[in-house]
């Protein structure tokens, strides 16, 4: 007799099974079950999906296994012929595999072994630099310049900033400082950020003519058309600027709006080290737990890398020699106070000296003057002694 608990899972709704799940993690298993049904629909003759897992679930043991594992392997084809890189075709997979054991036809261990996969070709990444950022900046209207000058300052992905509201921006800060939700962020954790005074412009113009609760980078609350929206935009300003080179391996583009993240993280990591550059961006692998940094560090190591997120030649020389003039001026402090030290030093080195020379007749002194208390001290116990 089948127990009414397995009863109640077997009738969950694929959607219900999904339903704690982020927006973009919803969309990602969307796309992944439709292009499962546009590939039943070429590969197997205009069949559905549901006839596939109809015919798979009549199956028994081996012939299931051996049906499953030809399926899931002409499906990874499929996508090469489509030119898919592996790693892409891998998280599809892990995605698929979930949808499978709701159908309940799980992909498991033994007929994951059975797949092959291609080796990744691996071109050399493109190192997005402050000249292509200018020319791209040339074509681009103001807003749009603002929006990407929040990607270069914040290092964060573009859906993130997509979703900021105005009372996320933090104005009485030094720098403004970005608070990018949990439940808009791909890992699920919350972190800040800082924008550059260059970014900082842009942003306040924009901040003047909305409310509390309005977008300040996006258009409308779903944040993944705006995405798509914005990306297309940025690939026009691309082409306009000359840049249209892509990667041989997978033809995508060599600059996306990702390259900014990219930017910062090189610049974050050369000024001050890796792990200020995983944790600012909200690298997935990073444990922020075991490294944390008060909001004064933060933002005191963010001010050492302003100069290099600086777009603008004549903002960033005047960054640099801001940041000249300070360094010059802890250089003279900590010069002074080294001076204050040796002036210190060299009065103890006199001192020493000093009680050096005198100690030879300062220890006959001493001695003479026990050997004279000593015989005070003899003569008077005698002179009791005789009377």
């Amino acid at each position: 007799m089948s127990s009414f608990l397995l009863k109640k899972k077997r009738l969950k709704t694929w959607d219900e099974k999904l339903s704690n799940k982020s927006q973009r993690t919803k969309d990602g298993y969307a796309s992944v079950i439709k292009s499962f049904e546009k590939f039943c629909s070429e590969y197997y003759g205009g069949r559905t999906k549901d006839d596939i897992f109809d015919e798979l679930s009549v199956l028994k043991d081996a012939e299931k296994t051996l049906a499953t594992v030809d399926l899931i392997q002409n499906w990874i084809n499929w996508h090469y012929s489509h030119g898919v890189k592996t790693s892409v075709v891998k998280l599809y997979l892990a995605w698929l595999g979930k949808y499978f054991d709701y159908r309940e036809i799980p992909i498991t261990q033994k007929i994951k072994d059975e797949l092959d996969f291609k080796r990744d070709l691996k071109d050399e990444p493109f190192a997005l630099e402050i000249k292509h950022i200018q020319n791209i900046f040339k074509f681009a209207s103001p807003k749009k310049i603002g929006f990407y000058l929040a990607l270069v300052s914040t290092g964060a992905r573009p859906a993130e900033l997509l979703q900021v509201k105005k009372r996320d921006i933090i104005t009485s800060t030094k720098r403004l400082k970005v608070l990018i939700q949990p439940e808009g962020v791909k890992t699920r954790h919350g972190r800040s950020a800082y924008l550059t005074k260059e970014a900082a412009r842009y942003c306040l113009m924009r901040l003047r003519q909305i409310s509390d609760d309005d977008l300040v980078w996006g258009k409308h609350e779903d944040y993944n058309k705006t995405e798509k929206a914005e990306s297309k935009t940025f690939s026009r300003y691309c082409d306009n600027a000359g840049y249209v080179e892509r990667y041989h391996s997978n033809n995508y583009r060599k600059i996306t709006l990702y390259s900014f993240r990219s930017f910062f993280f090189s610049a974050a990591a050369d000024v001050n080290r890796e792990g200020y550059a995983h944790k600012m961006t909200g690298h997935g692998g990073y444990l922020p737990q075991y490294d944390r940094m008060s909001d004064e560090k933060k933002l005191e190591w963010f001010l050492k890398v302003e100069p290099f997120l600086t777009i603008d030649d004549d903002e960033r020389l005047q960054l640099e020699n801001e940041q000249l003039k300070k360094e010059n001026t802890e250089k003279k402090q900590f010069e002074e106070e080294i001076k204050e030290l040796k002036k210190k030093q060299e009065t103890l080195e006199y001192g020493l000296k000093e009680y050096e020379s005198i100690k030879p007749n300062l220890d006959k002194l001493v001695l003479n003057h026990i050997e004279e208390l000593g015989e005070d001290f003899f003569k008077k116990v005698f002179s009791k002694e005789s009377a």
